[in-house]
């Protein structure tokens, strides 16, 4: 699909169209304001546009007439021009002579680099026409040593709007200047709501626009701005339908000044197959804005996710990082879609889990800051019970680093096959430690290297080596413990792997503060706890093989309670810590499920106008 292209592309000076300035004149309007500049007589925090009063950005600012505007700091304009002046001693006015021609003038004075602004010495303006201006003599200014600046106006030619083809809800917008210039796309409904900006300054311009709705007809206006003004393009571009299996959720609950404002990445997987971990389609990334529409997404290769276990996350340079699923490997991808980094592949099925090479990747992914990758293998031991193997990958998928349960931990000869059931690993470079989430076993705090001795383990089934207080905030089944700097951890507590919820157990939200000389958790904020909640968070909140929890910038938790049956319905909530109000959810349609999430604030690449 390629969007139609409205060419409205005539320099833009001020926010409207400008007749260009001639080359002599813009010599000159360089050269002065670059002395102005350099005087601090001239306060150019915006351009007013042509249709203001000119009152000037400083209170001191004189009204002026209503074709221009008013930059100054003391001085007045005229009835039809422009003004950024000051007074006489360093002042500057930049005016019309009020019949549509351009006068650059000054007072005069010793501060100078002015030019007058009524003198008989009239510079060239063929540029302005009949009624162009003139610029005499002033007074002398003083030599200017300063490099010029160039406040060449862009002039945009070879506007495009063409379809992602990785992503029905995207597009690309191309376009060329003349002069170097930075690159703004603007877009909306009826108008202009948003904006992606690049302040790189080029000639061929290309923009990735994403966060807008499925079958959506939206303006899109390319703009381009330097020292000189601004040129701008305008057309439109009609987005797609979503692709099958990813659904609109339904926004349930929005205290919209309360909550944090972001769009919310999850991954999912589709109501297509029978329940629980019987996919038949490939899984989908998705970020939804605030009311539950999906503004991006990623169909994550072509190979069925059966598990759903796909951990997702946004990297600090807009990357997504994408989890291993059944058959695919990790991925870093960009926000276009295209696969910057292809992780290992994933063995086949009836390969032996107990050797390093072929045991399966699950649950988990993540990119280091010294630029290599954290996988998570299901490894399992000459009997069969499942461990665990963190393996440190360089972009080129080569092992350099790894750390194996067995060779710390070991199964006693009554536990169950799924003994450690691994799902989330932290990896700290300064302190040099992990952090090894398994399921059954609790969160395991190892030494990275040196002899890679376990430092200690916080629940789990055994009860692990802290003492909790209250009691009750125990857990023994976790899902992506989040270490915070202020010496909590914010885990996700399934509270049973029963697929049929049994009698009185919930899961739950569970943050415990560490004191790791005292070996003792306490509890700092349990929810739903003894918080007064609906029923559904009291009584009916149980999913058994996924959930996640993430502190948001605002102090609030948002909580990804996900389950994938036909009876029931994965909810991504927003809570407060201080008194337990759900201020936000959105509800997925039964038999979709999603593992994990995190809210974007703000989101990648957009801001609003």
């Amino acid at each position: 699909m390629v969007g139609s292209v409205t060419y409205v592309g005539s320099a833009v000076l001020h926010d409207e169209p400008r007749a260009l300035y001639s080359k002599v004149g813009r010599t000159l309007v360089a050269r002065l304001l670059v002395s102005v500049l350099a005087m601090g007589a001239v306060d150019c925090t915006r351009w007013v546009d042509a249709d203001e009063s000119g009152a000037g950005n400083s209170p001191s600012g004189t009204p002026g007439g209503p074709d221009g505007m008013s930059l100054s700091s003391s001085g007045g304009r005229g009835s039809g021009g422009v003004s950024a002046g000051s007074d006489a001693s360093g002042g500057v006015v930049v005016g019309s002579d009020g019949s549509g021609g351009v006068v650059v003038g000054s007072g005069g004075g010793s501060s100078g680099g002015s030019i007058g602004s009524s003198g008989s010495s009239a510079v060239s303006a063929e540029d302005y026409g009949s009624d162009g201006g003139s610029a005499g003599s002033g007074g002398e200014g003083g030599a200017d040593e300063r490099p010029s600046l160039s406040l060449e106006t862009p002039s945009i030619s070879d506007l495009a709007i063409e379809a992602n083809p990785s992503n029905t809800l995207s597009c690309f917008v191309s376009w060329t200047t003349d002069v170097d210039a930075n690159s703004e796309v603007q877009f909306g409904v009826d108008g202009y709501q948003f904006r992606t900006v690049s302040n790189e300054s080029v000639k061929s311009h290309r923009v990735l626009v994403i966060g807008m709705h499925a079958e959506t007809d939206y303006r899109i206006k390319a703009v381009s701005s330097d020292g000189g003004g601004s040129a701008s393009a305008e057309g439109t571009f009609t987005t797609g339908a979503l692709p099958s299996g990813l659904p609109v959720a339904t926004q349930t609950v929005a205290d919209i000044s309360a909550a944090q404002d972001g769009w919310t990445l999850v991954n999912i997987m589709s109501a297509s197959g029978r329940q629980g971990f019987n996919g038949t389609v490939p899984g989908i990334m998705a970020m939804y804005d605030m009311q539950g529409l999906p503004v991006w997404y990623f169909v994550n290769g072509s190979t069925v996710d059966v598990r759903g276990d796909v951990v997702v996350r946004l990297l600090p340079d807009n990357h997504v990082l994408v989890g291993p699923s059944s058959g695919e490997p990790p991925k870093e991808i960009d926000l276009a879609g295209n696969v910057l980094w292809l992780g290992p592949e994933q063995p086949p099925a009836d390969a032996p889990s107990s050797d390093p090479i072929t045991a399966p990747m699950s649950h988990f992914a993540d990119k280091l800051s010294n630029g290599n990758y954290i996988v998570l293998r299901d490894l399992t031991d000459a009997n069969g019970f499942g461990g665990a193997l963190v393996q440190e990958v360089s972009p080129t998928n080569e092992v350099v680093w790894s750390w194996n349960l067995f060779d710390h931990m070991q199964p006693p000869p009554d536990a169950d096959l799924d003994w450690c059931h691994p799902n989330a690993v932290t990896v700290d470079l300064v302190e040099d430690v992990l952090y090894l989430s398994c399921r059954y076993q609790g969160i395991i705090k190892a030494k990275r290297s040196d002899d890679q001795a376990v430092l200690w383990v916080l629940g789990g089934q055994t009860g692990g080596d802290f003492a909790f207080d209250p009691s009750s905030a125990s857990f023994a089944d976790q899902h992506d413990p989040e270490f915070h700097d202020d010496g909590t951890v914010l885990v996700y507590s399934n509270g049973g792997s029963e697929l049929r919820q049994p009698d009185g157990v919930t899961s739950s939200v569970i943050e415990v503060r560490l004191d790791e000389s005292a070996m003792v958790a306490t509890a700092t904020f349990v929810f739903p706890g003894s918080f007064a909640v609906d029923d559904w968070y009291a009584q009916s909140w149980y999913t058994p093989y996924w959930g996640d929890a993430d502190r948001l910038a605002n102090g609030d938790v948002l909580v990804v309670a996900g389950i994938r049956n036909t009876s029931q319905q994965t909810h991504i909530f927003e809570v407060r810590p201080q008194d337990g109000q759900v201020v936000w959810e959105l509800t997925l349609p039964a038999g979709v499920g999603a593992y994990q999430g995190e809210r974007l604030s703000p989101p990648p690449l957009v801001e609003p106008l």
